[in-house]
């Protein structure tokens, strides 16, 4: 740890240290913006590029993109960040350290080579635990009761580096994908600020991930949603929180799509009933799981608008079996 009467000056120093920030969501907006009001020197920000978004395929920032916009930082956009001439570039402003949150691409070595105090990654999760894309859903997903951010040295491999620093949050009974992540965010700003004082004063001692306890977090489809009934109220609920906002929940009803926001486990004695049978319709759409049921709370029926079902339950039939889909093969 810094003493305190060299706090300042090590604090000083550290934000003398040429910085590239690499990152794409709205995960890494947070640690960015910490980063450029603490003073800290912000030589250049690298994002994917921009992409059509929506059903009009707009071309939209991302909101790293518009950070830098916003700071007037170098900001660098390229298809990858492993091309020669990027890698020309990112050499050419001799950065002291690359940080990178949730930029969505693998660094080679020839790029993790450059900075003197090499790369490092802002990582939501507790690693080994959760290695990949999807961290913060597979914590909710998974039932995990606390989470939160390390700090790694990077190397080639899929978030396989020495752990440098983690802090740990609990994960509340309500919490959404979305909600953790916000708050994930915060706490990687907060961590990062922390931590880079203390880096470039050598006091960071690297832990070596524990290989067998490590845990692979994939990246999201739409299909990783579809509720399977024969699971249990309690793994069908933790899945409509851990997908939500996105890739968002989902069953059929009567061969039309329903969407999932939200919903609470009703624990039950013995019933006789099929999973995915509706069993009531009184203040909401309570429906048979694989054990206990489950009350779907807000919903949202093909291109309708998204629902309380206290409001719309009357539309609903006991004893419909939800999961089956006529639209299409494979749905």
């Amino acid at each position: 740890m810094i003493e305190e009467n060299n706090l300042d000056e090590v604090l000083a120093a550290s934000k003398k240290k040429r910085i590239i920030f690499v990152g794409t969501p709205d995960f890494a907006v947070p640690a960015l913006t910490a980063l450029v009001e603490q003073g800290f020197k912000i030589v250049a920000v690298i994002s994917q590029p921009n992409r059509p978004q929506g059903r009009k395929q707009k071309i939209v920032p991302t909101p790293v993109a518009k950070t830098a916009d916003k700071y007037n930082l170098l900001l660098l956009q390229p298809e990858s960040i492993n091309q020669p001439q990027i890698i020309q570039i990112i050499t050419s402003l001799q950065p002291d350290l690359i940080i990178t949150a949730a930029y969505g691409q693998i660094l080679r070595q020839s790029v993790l080579d450059i900075p003197q105090f090499g790369c490092v990654n802002i990582h939501a999760s507790l690693l080994p635990l959760y290695r990949g894309a999807a961290p913060v859903n597979a914590a909710i997903i998974d039932g995990r009761t606390e989470t939160g951010i390390t700090i790694m040295q990077m190397d080639q491999g899929c978030d396989t580096g020495n752990i440098l620093l983690q802090n740990k949050i609990p994960i509340e009974h309500d919490a959404t994908a979305g909600s953790l992540f916000a708050e994930l965010a915060e706490l990687g700003a907060d961590t990062i600020i922390d931590f880079l004082p203390e880096f470039f004063a050598g006091n960071i001692i690297p832990i070596v991930q524990d290989e067998q306890n490590a845990s692979y977090a994939p990246k999201m489809s739409r299909k990783t949603g579809k509720i399977n009934w024969q699971d249990s109220a309690v793994t069908i609920e933790r899945l409509i929180r851990g997908t939500q906002p996105w890739p968002g929940c989902y069953t059929y009803y009567n061969g039309q799509r329903m969407k999932i926001f939200a919903a609470e486990v009703i624990l039950q004695d013995s019933v006789h009933a099929k999973p995915g049978e509706l069993l009531s319709c009184d203040g909401g759409l309570i429906i048979q799981c694989g054990a206990d049921a489950i009350k779907l709370k807000e919903i949202q029926i093909a291109s309708g608008r998204q629902m309380s079902t206290e409001i719309c339950s009357h539309n609903y039939l006991p004893g419909t079996i939800l999961g089956k889909n006529k639209e299409k093969k494979g749905g």
